[in-house]
């Protein structure tokens, strides 16, 4: 296995028999929007809830840039047989060097429960693994958030350490878990 991250030129196609995995899109504005806008979808993801649709071409753009910069890669998911995206999964790298990286992946309502994201994830890995070249891969999920932890598990990730959440925090922190997969195609 090469000692160093191959990022691509471009935001690799992944097709498997659930999903298939393309760059993101102006397309997909409206079924992000739609699912950051779900006020339980993005408490459990973490993410604040857009007040515009346009906050999604910000996001794009800030996508498209770290790409650009070979700091992540983002992916729309898009169910077979569909053109349409339901939620996206990315990479953003935490050390080309050590060859780490985080993943996060998120998923409108109406799909939960399908397998869409476990399916995403392992495209993204064997990708991640076989062709980036990444040692190990990072994951964050709330203690409560009980659907993300059984993907994550489902896709061979452990738990690292619980971080506690602060107390005093108003509601600004809670407890979550931190998962870790090390690359299995190394010795």
């Amino acid at each position: 296995m090469s000692q160093i991250l191959r990022f691509p030129d471009a935001v690799p196609r992944l097709h498997g028999h659930l999903v298939a995995l393309r760059a993101v899109t102006e397309d997909d504005i409206p079924a992000w929007f739609e699912r950051a806008t779900d006020a339980e979808s993005a408490d459990l993801a973490g993410d604040p809830i857009p007040n515009a649709l346009e906050q999604g071409f910000e996001l794009l753009q800030r996508g498209r840039e770290r790409f650009r910069e070979q700091k992540g890669i983002r992916w729309a998911i898009v169910p077979t047989g569909s053109t349409a995206s339901v939620g996206s999964i990315s990479f953003v790298i935490t050390s080309k060097e050590e060859r780490t990286s985080d993943i996060g992946f998120v998923i409108g309502r109406r799909h939960w429960g399908r397998g869409l994201c476990t399916a995403a994830g392992e495209l993204v890995l064997d990708y991640g693994f076989r062709e980036l070249g990444l040692s190990a891969v990072r994951a964050e999920a709330l203690r409560r958030n009980s659907a993300s932890r059984r993907v994550l598990e489902k896709l061979g990730f452990e738990i690292e350490r619980e971080v506690p959440g602060d107390p005093n925090g108003g509601g600004e922190s809670e407890d979550c878990y931190i998962y870790m997969l090390l690359n299995p195609h190394t010795g």
